[in-house]
């Protein structure tokens, strides 16, 4: 081979290496935007599940604290009744009582 052929073939060469590192730097440019995309739709996607979940751990925890506030309510109206039915025989007794003494006072 001759100097010339050398020299040709060594430049055909660097002019694949500079090819390559271009096609090389062309794809990991694509290959770093792909990323970062499927990043953000990955992120958005669970951002959107975990909305999803804490809608319905609210609507979970609404529900059971309406049946909570209920059985309070209805444990509290129970109490209610029998403090006035307990009051409704107090007053009997009060007025039974309060009749007798009135009568004692009569007879005196």
């Amino acid at each position: 081979m001759d100097k010339e052929e050398t020299l040709r073939q060594i430049k055909d060469a660097e002019a694949q290496v500079r090819q390559s590192k271009t096609v090389a730097q062309a794809d990991g440019e694509k290959v770093l935007r792909d990323a970062r995309r499927e990043a953000f739709e990955l992120r958005e996607s669970l951002r959107a599940r975990a909305e999803k979940r804490q809608e319905e751990i609210l609507k979970a925890g609404d529900v059971a604290t309406a049946r909570e506030k209920e059985a309070l309510l209805a444990k509290g109206r129970q109490e209610a009744e029998a403090l006035r039915a307990q009051a409704r025989s107090n007053i009997d007794h009060a007025v039974d009582r309060l009749i007798e003494k009135f009568k004692g006072a009569l007879n005196v």
